[in-house]
């Protein structure tokens, strides 16, 4: 009978880790926060109120994919302010 042991490849020995003043600080630097998740929100208006809105939005946030969205969340922090009072 064959010794099947004998036919495994053999793992090489491995080194101990270089010490801390070598390498990178990533692992001391604290991980950076999650995102929110996002979720869609779909409504009708005029087409005049959306090319305006989509105006606006290009003005104040520039002309880049995302603008609608940032003038949104800045509308609806405005709405919070002022019903808080």
């Amino acid at each position: 009978m064959a010794d099947v042991a004998k036919l495994r490849p053999r793992r090489a020995a491995k080194g101990m880790p270089p010490p801390p003043e070598v390498t990178n600080p990533n692992l001391s630097t604290p991980p950076r926060d999650k995102p929110a998740k996002k979720a869609k929100i779909e409504f009708s208006v005029p087409a005049h109120v959306l090319d305006d809105f989509a105006r606006e939005a290009g003005e104040r946030f520039g002309f880049k994919k995302g603008s609608k969205s940032d003038l949104f969340i800045a509308m609806w922090n405005e709405y919070k302010t002022r019903k808080a009072g």
